[in-house]
């Protein structure tokens, strides 16, 4: 898997499949993309919408790969799993599944927390070091 930087309209990230072929089909890689115009939301934000990602990641490798639509029944119950809800809104009440699908953070739900926890014990302080924060703002 290759994470690259790539500015799309209207999104903070996204996963492609087997984006990168190399000189065989053996070598394929996938791409997890994060769009860099974003990077100033909190860090809570920032390292759920890398989660989102992540669980296309996970439905590639261990689960099934959707067929028709980009976020399907089986991505939407595992970020209910890890805390994160899907929603088209990014908020309460949305559709859960279809192509343009963001997510809201479940506050007592297992991403928040993680979340915490690497916040306490200080592994997250590279989100926010340049500019001097402590990298675990909410």
């Amino acid at each position: 898997m290759l994470v690259t930087l790539q500015r799309r309209a209207r999104a903070y990230g996204y996963f492609s499949a087997e984006r990168f072929i190399g000189r065989s089909e053996q070598e394929a890689a996938h791409e997890l993309a994060l769009n860099p115009d974003h990077f100033g939301r909190t860090d809570k934000e920032f390292v759920a919408t890398l989660v989102h990602e992540l669980v296309h990641v996970w439905q590639q490798a261990h689960g099934s790969a959707p067929r028709k639509c980009y976020h399907d029944r089986e991505w939407a119950a595992k970020m209910k799993e890890v805390g994160l809800y899907p929603s088209d809104t990014g908020k309460p009440a949305g559709k859960e599944t279809g192509q343009s699908v963001s997510h809201y953070i479940i506050e007592d739900g297992a991403f928040t927390s993680v979340f915490h926890v690497i916040c306490a014990i200080g592994h997250l302080g590279l989100i926010g070091a340049r500019s001097g924060q402590s990298g675990c703002d909410p």
